[in-house]
């Protein structure tokens, strides 16, 4: 082969190879081999137009990121309020994308404010998502709408997305049409919509998974407002909090008679609601049995089980049985306070063996309880809120079964006495409809919730102590 051949075999060669390489590197993004593993999010280095610019005449918004980015991710993430109708292109590059308007964004309101919003939902190629929504604004016209709220998610299991409807606009049925502004929820469950038009505003809080944009009735879970605020320019509205409804598709267990919570002995034969050797059991406390392994017989069971005191003084028991391997006991009068007790039963196993079970526990002391005192005040002067009885919940948690006390006043002192000791959560409502239960409201047809309230802390209850000056505060 002379040496013309040979040059060009090898420059054919390369360009083969060259054509290989990108041909590769175009059909699959995959990270880089080798280094430290990244597990930062990506970041937006570059935007353009740049936030807050007005007089805008493009028809495209250009992002450049520090990273190689999931694509589809970020198409799924990517959102503009008020929602654009039509096709948006995308035109991506390596580290950068063009995001394109076939019609103007001047063509299609020369006068207003665009919202840029990215979700949570937007990751690079290693899977590292943001963990908070980014966002920002631009304007066809010569200024920026200021109007914004903000506001916390209570429970919530999942990411909520906030839906906010202009009701000037009339087209309020989160069912059929999208929301003029729309954000999600950061990792501490509070959210914030900016650059919002002046108005009235229906503000809905959705778990929405199917990720269409749309509360899907029956199926998803939500939180709604007890009244539609008034967004004005140049003004944050604050505390505009949801607590959310979980909508259950399937028939749920009720938690007293979920057994995967309860304690198991040490062979894991039998499940019970109350820990070994226990001292917080109350004196009218009913006691879960779960049948893990082996179930005896009704007959057997009642037959077999016994509650006897520290003084071999035998407690007469009622039986609940809520299915063959799940039974409730409790005594027929009180248990004594500040006492032993422990309950034994034998049943047989596979192969003719005996299991004999003993569960010691001690009951409460009368110095196990303390007291609790503090202040309500509301600004909600609503015909529908103002006289309207205050509920108050406490529940600890941290106890199995857990403990719950509920209050309904009418007064704006409380003090509450004989409080098992134990760290309580606080949940308040305005009980406008007078039936006792929180009221989470319905997005379509529209029904407001009832304001409620959650102290931020914990509140630690010891035997023999109160626990003053606790402010239960409402605020419109």
């Amino acid at each position: 082969m002379n040496t013309s051949k040979i040059t060009y075999f090898l420059h054919f060669s390369f360009l083969l190879l060259g054509f290989s390489i990108l041909i590769t590197g175009c059909a699959n993004q995959q990270p880089p081999g080798g280094g430290k593993e990244d597990k930062d999010p990506p970041k937006v280095s570059i935007v353009s137009p740049k936030p807050n610019t007005i007089n805008f005449r493009g028809n495209s918004l250009y992002f450049e990121f520090n990273e190689y980015v999931d694509r589809r991710s970020f198409q799924d993430a990517f959102r503009i309020s008020p929602q654009i109708k039509g096709d948006i292109e995308f035109d991506w590059g390596g580290k950068d994308v063009e995001v394109r308007i076939p019609t103007g964004f001047n063509k299609l309101d020369p006068n207003k404010t665009f919202v840029v919003n990215i979700n949570s939902t937007f990751k690079d190629i290693r899977g590292n998502a943001i963990t908070e929504p980014i966002s920002f604004a631009f304007s066809t016209g010569s200024k920026i709408d200021m109007g914004e709220l903000s506001g916390n998610v209570f429970n919530s299991k999942k990411t909520a997305t906030i839906f906010a409807y202009n009701l000037s606009a009339g087209n309020y049925d989160p069912t059929k049409n999208i929301a003029e502004y729309i954000t999600e929820i950061n990792s501490e469950g509070s959210y914030k919509l900016t650059n919002m038009s002046p108005g009235k505003y229906r503000v809905i809080a959705v778990i929405d998974d199917d990720r269409n944009l749309l509360f899907t009735s029956e199926r998803e879970s939500y939180g709604v407002l007890p009244y539609d605020p008034d967004i004005k320019d140049s003004t944050l509205t604050q505390n505009l909090n949801f607590y959310i409804k979980e909508v259950v598709t399937a028939q749920s267990v009720q938690a007293e008679l979920d057994h995967t919570k309860y304690f198991k002995d040490s062979a894991g034969v039998v499940f019970t609601s109350i820990e070994y050797d226990s001292k917080t059991v109350m004196p009218d406390q009913s006691i879960f049995i779960f049948f893990n392994r082996s179930k005896p017989t009704r007959d057997e069971f009642v037959n077999s089980l016994k509650v006897i005191d520290e003084n071999g003084t035998a407690e007469r028991m009622v039986f609940n049985w809520k299915s063959d391997s799940l039974v409730e006991v409790f005594s027929s009068d009180k248990y004594n306070s500040n006492r032993k007790y422990n309950l034994t039963f034998s049943m047989k196993m596979p192969g003719d063996s005996v299991y004999n079970f003993s569960l010691p526990f001690r009951t409460v002391s009368t110095n196990s309880f303390g007291d609790l005192k503090g202040t309500i005040r509301s600004t909600y002067t609503e015909s529908g809120f103002t006289g309207a009885p205050i509920v108050i919940n406490l529940e600890a948690t941290s106890l199995l079964p857990a403990i719950k006390y509920s209050y309904s006043l009418t007064d704006t002192v409380f003090s509450f006495k004989n409080i098992l000791e134990a760290d309580y959560t606080l949940f308040s409502f305005i009980d406008a409809n007078n039936n006792s239960a929180y009221d989470y409201g319905y997005p379509f047809p529209f029904e407001y919730s009832e304001p409620f309230f959650i102290y931020p802390t914990t509140l630690n209850i010891k035997g023999g102590w109160t626990v003053e000056n606790v402010s239960v505060v409402f605020t419109k």
